[in-house]
């Protein structure tokens, strides 16, 4: 079985290691090595200052900390969530969905099983097999739909 055959970037990566080492015919191969890699790939030695100088000094991989991943983390669902609210009013009240806006199917299935004195029969058996399925999976687009009819019908909050 035959390793991946590294890409140009990865090799000149490596390279750029090895000058590094603590072995002057390491760093003396590394740089005979980079010179005959950059003429085959087309490139300089000026080419390669030139795309580090534009980089403007930043390690990409420590370019953010994981607090800065954090906070943008958040933000992002902050505003997720916001853009949820004002493209769906319908979306249903705090206590009856998750921080990503999906239904809680079994708060809204139980709140409709105790509410559900009005509904018709065929609306009750669906309400107390629906408070047994969806311990275990989400309802399917019909079924939630209809969960979602009967809980507004019976006076489920919608969220404002």
């Amino acid at each position: 079985m035959s390793a991946k055959r590294k890409t140009p970037i990865e090799r000149i990566a490596d390279l750029f290691r090895l000058l590094e080492s603590d072995f002057e015919g390491e760093v003396l191969g590394a740089v005979a090595a980079m010179k005959r890699l950059f003429q085959s790939e087309g490139l300089s030695f000026a080419e390669i200052a030139t795309v580090i100088a534009n980089h403007k000094g930043e390690i990409e991989e420590k370019k953010y900390s994981d607090g800065d991943a954090e906070i943008i983390f958040k933000k992002g669902m902050e505003k997720g969530k916001e853009e949820a609210q004002r493209n769906n009013p319908s979306m249903l009240s705090g206590e009856f969905y998750d921080e990503f806006g999906e239904p809680k199917w079994i708060e809204i299935a139980l709140w409709c099983a105790q509410h559900g004195a009005r509904l018709r029969p065929n609306e009750q058996q669906f309400i107390d097999d629906m408070c047994g399925r969806v311990q275990w999976r989400v309802p399917s687009e019909k079924q939630g739909k209809w969960l979602l009819s009967i809980f507004l019908k019976l006076g489920g909050r919608r969220k404002i």
